[in-house]
């Protein structure tokens, strides 16, 4: 991560200088850990302590979109832009002791320690990104599964890497006996291809090759969910859509609802054009440069649900 340097040049207004004194001000937190706030139901909070000088940076907003959410499913890489004001600031403190992310976390700061000084943002723009990995997590790798990210093998308006049902069946993906080597890439020999026509059943639609679709043999339950039929007597554990001695079949004309996720989330933060004011007013800052804030990792998958259209 790059040095955060804010505040380059500091123009001060003190009664006991003269118009256009020049103070040079660094706020260094190149090798701080951005941590946030989990607390606040509607307001975000990063934040960035630097033990060695008991002082911090912080920056809190509110906005309506979930910067951690998947968003529309569709896009990996997202962006938006908060123009800070009033609430919505980013705030530096010296204090006279060590602070904790108690300091930040609570709606009512405690009381000690205490801060010495301190410069709050007056004005400014933040750039949130929220990038992620589409994935369906159906046990393949995306990178096996399709390393162009294009192929869509049932024609549902999923590509294969987010559609958790490859061939469209009503039998998700992870449950089609897909055994994969030790490098991710799928054992052919090992994998389920019940029919065997050379077409692993996740990718077969119709798994038994008995002339009826798999989707077409939910005859019992009619719940979208053709592995949990079973009408054979001689075979009662065998699912009917892989039985060939088996034919029953009913017009389904739906697919299940799929889920699938934007992983490994990374939220960068920059600032740009920033006006700070200290405690008293009597000292400014400006930095119009793009600098910065910090990254933040670790964060959960999005989860988003769809029907596709049949």
């Amino acid at each position: 991560m790059k040095k955060l340097l804010i505040a380059i040049i500091a123009i001060s207004c003190f009664a006991s200088c003269d118009d256009g004194d020049i103070i040079v001000t660094s706020f260094d937190f190149e090798t701080q850990t951005l941590e946030r706030c989990e607390d606040f139901d509607s307001q975000f909070v990063f934040f960035k302590i630097n033990p060695d000088n008991n002082e911090s940076i912080a920056l809190a907003f509110t906005t309506s979109q979930d910067i951690f959410g998947p968003g529309n499913g569709e896009d990996e890489i997202r962006e938006i832009t908060i123009q800070l004001s009033g609430n919505d600031n980013i705030s530096y403190r010296r204090f006279d002791d060590a602070v904790t992310s108690d300091y930040f976390c609570n709606p009512i700061p405690p009381a000690t320690p205490l801060v010495v000084e301190e410069f709050i943002s007056s004005d400014g723009d933040v750039t949130v990104f929220t990038q992620g990995t589409l994935a369906d997590s159906d046990g393949i790798p995306s990178e096996t599964e399709d390393p162009t990210g294009l192929i869509d093998t049932d024609g549902d308006m999923l590509v294969d890497i987010i559609d958790f049902d490859d061939d469209g069946d009503n039998v998700p993906t992870g449950q089609e006996g897909v055994i994969l080597n030790d490098d991710g890439t799928i054992n052919m020999e090992l994998s389920r291809d019940t029919d065997e026509d050379g077409i692993l059943d996740y990718l077969d639609p119709d798994d038994d090759n008995d002339g009826v679709l798999t989707i077409n043999e939910d005859t019992f339950m009619t719940d979208l969910d053709p592995s949990n039929d079973n009408s054979d007597p001689a075979n009662p554990t065998l699912d009917d859509y892989l039985n060939p001695a088996i034919t029953n079949s009913v017009n389904t004309n739906a697919y299940r609802p799929h889920t699938y996720f934007l992983n490994n989330i990374i939220i960068t933060i920059n600032t740009q054009n920033l006006d700070f004011r200290n405690q008293n007013g009597e000292e400014a800052i400006r930095d119009i440069r793009n600098v910065p804030f910090g990254m933040f990792t670790g964060t959960p998958s999005g989860e988003i649900i769809v029907t596709p259209t049949f």
